[in-house]
């Protein structure tokens, strides 16, 4: 239906056309005399005509037309077709051949100017599909990120958070059953036990509170560009708050450097990693932290303690960008699980991994985040 509505179209077109060219020669005519200019004026309907309409069919048939047209109606002797009189055949040849190749390469034009389009068009949709893809790819990715934070947050807690609950309650029972007449420095020992794990229970519902904001927000990261020395300093003020005997060395970077992160997030991350190191290395000797450029592109965080060592299972863990699970039969590494496990969150979030350096010399964790390019370190 829709083919044979434009074919009609097109034969309108050409005959308006044709008719027009014929009544402004007509006009023209008595004015000319036979030096007229309708051999022009049908060659200019004949490129319109092959403009307007489909293929070449149309603009062929206004060629021949044209050219029989203007032999029977604008040259002598009018109203009658004559080829014999001199130099009429060459005119009509001169019209024909020029009218035709000028509508074929006009239809051409056209069907290449469509075949342009046309192109566009599927390079417009296919762009279209890959922004919609990569957007559907995005939100798998952060669903995902969510599950994997929740499973995370879950395992850790199951593991961390029972423990001091169910010492507070013992100490504050046994306490309490004791009356005044019970031992003064046991009592003070079990209060101070009291006080530990109520700190530490604060400690983890910091970490759970920043999972959770990081879990459940529509956005789950509120990045900007940061500069990782503020970052690393508002981290030692708060550690140092917590435990005033540890001794912290920060290495400052050289220069200007800016790196993408959430800052209240990141800064969790350092907290936990310089508590750890605080609470299970067994060391006195200052812990290291320190931000330097690695590369072009990314920003290298360093938090190094000279204890201990990790344990292998739990270094095998973060290796293998495994949740950490710690072994809950003791009690030396009371905590570290979820605080780990929240540093691998939060740093999975921001498309980077934590990683580990243990030995006998002590533990170095390292992760990197996006660089800010543009600014030139000085």
């Amino acid at each position: 239906m829709k083919k044979k509505y434009f074919r009609g179209q097109d034969w309108v077109i050409m005959i308006a056309l044709l008719l027009l060219a014929g009544v402004i020669s007509r006009i023209l005519l008595p004015n000319t005399g036979v030096e007229n200019n309708s051999a022009l004026i049908f060659v200019v309907a004949v490129v319109i005509i092959a403009r307007l309409t489909s293929g070449y069919l149309y603009g062929v048939m206004a060629a021949v037309i044209s050219a029989f047209a203007i032999n029977y109606f604008f040259m002598y002797p009018y109203m009658e077709f004559n080829i014999s009189l001199t130099g009429y055949t060459v005119a009509m040849i001169s019209m024909l051949v020029p009218a035709t190749i000028v509508s074929v390469l006009t239809a051409q034009l056209k069907k290449h100017a469509r075949a342009v389009e046309e192109r566009e068009k599927r390079t417009r949709e296919l762009y279209e599909r890959n922004a919609q893809l990569e957007k559907e790819k995005t939100a798998m990715e952060l669903e995902s990120a969510k599950a994997a934070i929740r499973s995370n947050l879950l395992m850790a807690v199951s593991h961390d958070l029972r423990t001091p609950l169910t010492a507070i309650s013992g100490s504050a029972s046994y306490i309490l059953s004791r009356g005044m007449d019970g031992d003064r420095k046991e009592s003070l020992k079990l209060v101070k036990d009291i006080k530990d794990d109520a700190e530490w229970l604060t400690v983890m519902v910091e970490n759970i509170l920043s999972v959770t904001r990081l879990r459940d927000a529509d956005e789950p990261l509120r990045v900007s560009a940061e500069l990782p020395d503020e970052i690393i300093g508002s981290s030692v003020m708060k550690i140092r708050r917590r435990f005033p005997e540890a001794s912290v060395d920060c290495e400052l970077s050289d220069g200007i450097l800016l790196a993408q992160m959430d800052p209240l997030l990141i800064q969790q991350v350092l907290i936990n990693l310089l508590e750890n190191g605080i609470r299970h290395s067994e060391s006195k000797d200052p812990i290291r932290i320190s931000a330097a450029a690695a590369g072009e592109d990314k920003v290298r965080f360093v938090v190094e303690d000279h204890g201990k060592g990790l344990p292998e299972t739990i270094a095998a863990q973060i290796r293998e960008d495994r949740p950490v699970v710690v072994d809950r039969r003791g009690d030396s590494y009371r905590g570290m699980g979820i605080g780990l496990a929240v540093c691998q969150s939060i740093l999975k979030a921001h498309h980077s991994r934590l990683e580990v350096q243990t030995g006998e010399g002590g533990t170095a964790f390292m992760f990197e985040l996006d660089r800010v390019q543009g600014e030139e370190s000085i």
